[in-house]
């Protein structure tokens, strides 16, 4: 059968787009061919045609809305928007708003997956203007200002949801997370206990009560509320972080170091294998299963990401000023910025080298601020992959990528393993190796790292400074006082190291000096309520009665420095070691008493101790060490001399000038930067301060 095509007479586009030729000005024609148009589904024609009758008569009646209908079809949910709202300018009809409602909603929606929060938040605002009762509207613009770390405004959001639903779960929930966002942990306690009324069986409520309770410092109370989840979801990966978090905080190693095994059973991740990792710094002593766990990271995860790297484009120039990158997501009022912050500072605008910041959180404060004031670049990257950071890293040319966080907390280290640097270091921000090839060096001093007795626990190539971090005294401290011990009579002891480094066997070494001087006292500082008890039962298993001990809580910076009053030596734990402590407690005239095992974490207190000249505070021998700690004892008037000469030793040392630590940092840069214009391998490499000096004229 033959098929003839219809006369143009009988074909009502042709019919339109002939009545559009004959009268081009004609508006009513041009919005009828747009009709027609979008009835075949030829929608880009069709709307081109809406628009121009637009054009022609702005005040046609209807087609604002049904050009605004189209453009939403499409997708076009921010013309959409536009549109509706231009047609209610003429009409403020209820199809017309609600028109614009779903376009705001959508255009919202298409914000917030392409991570444009903050234009998200403002179509939310207009829904709200135009549907002030629309409840999940408000409940989602306040999950979008707790995404923008705007915590105040967003708890204000579920408040307001509550008054008129207060059985609202979701808001229950949020509002507790903003209210310990914003260290009101009362109201957030009570926020989740609420929750957990309305969900008694969600374990994840259990959770986020017991990081509340933690952040509380009711360590025990968290720790029984947990086990009472696992019995609930014993196969819960996110119940067993809590559960290490916890037991790691109370010093429990074995149990933290078993349930994050298990969590890294469960669910494999670069992340969970670093928390599996940081916790093994702190408790193994062992260093071939130390090495071996360490280098079992890279060789896990390191392969698949090997294949995605690319060429470097950096010019090969060994005298050119270079770009150097820092990753790191403490950037903050956290302890790395004290030995980071003065360095940058001294790097700040510096001829040779030019700074970048690659910042892997959200949280902003005054240090942030400080930070980026010494930058050349900044760039926030919490919210973006690993390929669109290294997409970054490259845009800004980084010759030298350096890791500020090794495997603590909200590391990048697989985004190092895709080498978007030609060069790669870590340095300060974990006392070890991150056992990856892809990382070409670490950055120590001879201190830390003494040539040849840990080489062999680093992937990386050792570069030695002269001094690898410089401790600045907080401005604010006390000024030192005389020996306790010549008033009190006995010596006393001190630790105000957090309780995760403290372990039994680090409170049987002490006991065990506690023994040797029997009229000795011991203060414990710097504690989170809960922790008291489980170290009076340590030090009891050990034969040392509660009286002997002297617990302090933590207090601001200012008291914490004034209680080095009450001691006369300050005890370094094992095997991870102290850095900050120990600097503080220097600063106020108090000797640390420290002993170094089989792993290099153990070696951290050591720059700042040998630094001021106290090398024979340092052994690798338990015996040793309490019979230090006698000859101190009865040396008293010794050792009063030493705390009243503290601080004119620290002055004269390298360790309070950050520009040591800065040039020294400068030079290393340097070399590696021309070993790898070269085509040389990374090798070890040593910085003296004779190196530093200026050029004789």
């Amino acid at each position: 059968m033959n098929v003839l095509p219809r006369s143009s007479a009988q074909d009502p586009l042709a019919q339109h787009r002939r009545a559009v030729r004959l009268n081009p000005r004609d508006a009513n024609a041009h919005a009828l061919l747009g009709l027609a148009l979008l009835k075949a589904r030829q929608l880009d024609e069709g709307v081109a045609s809406l628009q121009r009758a637009l054009q022609l008569n702005r005040k046609l009646r209807g087609v604002q809305g049904v050009l605004a209908a189209a453009l939403f079809d499409m997708g076009r949910y921010a013309d959409a928007a536009e549109t509706y709202e231009k047609a209610l300018r003429f009409d403020d009809g209820a199809d017309l708003r609600q028109g614009l409602v779903d376009s705001l909603l959508r255009l919202a929606s298409t914000l917030h997956k392409d991570k444009q929060t903050e234009e998200a938040v403002a179509c939310l605002e207009r829904v709200r203007a135009l549907d002030p009762d629309n409840l999940d509207v408000q409940v989602d613009l306040g999950n979008l200002l707790y995404q923008l770390q705007r915590h105040e405004e967003a708890a204000a959001h579920f408040r307001a949801v509550l008054e008129r639903r207060p059985d609202h779960l979701t808001s229950l929930i949020r509002l507790a997370q903003a209210e310990r966002v914003l260290k009101r942990f009362g109201e957030a306690r009570e926020g989740f206990e609420r929750a957990r009324e309305l969900a008694p069986e969600r374990p994840d409520l259990m959770v986020d009560l017991a990081n509340t309770l933690r952040a509380e410092g009711k360590l025990l109370e968290a720790a029984a509320l947990l086990e009472r989840a696992s019995a609930l979801a014993p196969d819960s990966v996110e119940l067993l972080h809590a559960q290490t978090g916890i037991r790691f905080a109370l010093g429990e190693w074995e149990e933290a170091l078993r349930l994050a095994r298990r969590a890294f059973e469960l669910q494999p991740s670069a992340a969970a294998h670093s928390v599996m990792l940081f916790i093994l710094s702190h408790t193994c002593l062992d260093p071939e299963e130390l090495n071996r766990e360490h280098f079992a990271f890279g060789q896990r995860w390191e392969p698949a990401l090997r294949a995605l790297r690319q060429p470097h484009a950096n010019e090969p120039d060994p005298q050119r000023k270079l770009r150097v990158g820092f990753v790191s997501a403490d950037l903050y009022e956290h302890a790395v910025t004290r030995f980071v912050a003065p360095v940058f500072d001294a790097l700040r605008g510096h001829e040779r080298v030019d700074l970048y910041v690659y910042y892997n959180n959200n949280i902003q404060d005054g240090m942030t601020a400080q930070l980026r004031a010494c930058t050349a670049g900044w760039h926030s990257i919490a919210d973006l992959d690993d390929e669109a950071a290294e997409r970054l890293i490259r845009e800004d040319g980084i010759d030298i990528l350096v890791d500020l966080s090794g495997h603590s907390a909200l590391n990048r280290l697989s985004l190092f393993m895709r080498k978007p640097a030609p060069v790669q270091a870590t340095w300060i921000g974990y006392a070890g190796t991150t056992g990856m090839e892809a990382m070409d060096y670490i950055f120590s001093d001879p201190f830390v790292t003494p040539e040849g007795r840990y080489d062999d626990q680093f992937t990386e190539q050792i570069v030695r400074l002269p001094l690898a971090a410089p401790f600045l005294p907080d401005p604010y401290a006390p000024p030192v006082n005389e020996l306790p011990a010549l008033r009190n009579g006995h010596l006393t002891f001190g630790s105000f190291h957090r309780a995760s480094k403290l372990s039994r066997d680090v409170i049987a070494q002490w006991s065990k000096l506690l023994h040797a001087v029997p009229d000795a006292r011991m203060l414990l500082g710097g504690l989170q309520a809960g922790i008291d008890d489980v170290l009076i039962d340590w030090f009891a298993q050990e034969g040392i009665p509660r009286e002997r001990l002297l617990l302090r809580n933590r207090a601001s910076v200012y008291e914490y420095l004034k209680q080095h009053y009450d001691v006369d030596i300050c005890l370094s734990p094992f095997p991870y070691s102290g850095s900050t402590t120990v600097g503080h407690a220097l600063w106020m005239g108090v000797p640390t008493l420290a002993t170094v095992g089989a792993t290099n974490p153990s070696h951290a207190a050591v720059s700042f101790i040998a630094h001021l000249g106290l090398r024979d505070f340092i052994t690798d021998n338990e015996d040793t060490y309490v019979k230090l700690g006698v000859f101190l004892s009865q040396n008293i008037p010794a050792l009063a001399a030493m705390r009243a000469t503290m601080r004119e030793r620290f002055v004269n040392s390298v360790l309070g000038y950050p520009g040591v630590t800065a040039a020294g940092l400068e030079h290393g840069l340097r070399l590696m930067w021309q070993r790898w214009c070269a085509g040389d391998a990374p090798a070890p490499l040593r910085v003296r301060l004779s190196d530093l000096a200026p050029p004789q004229a």
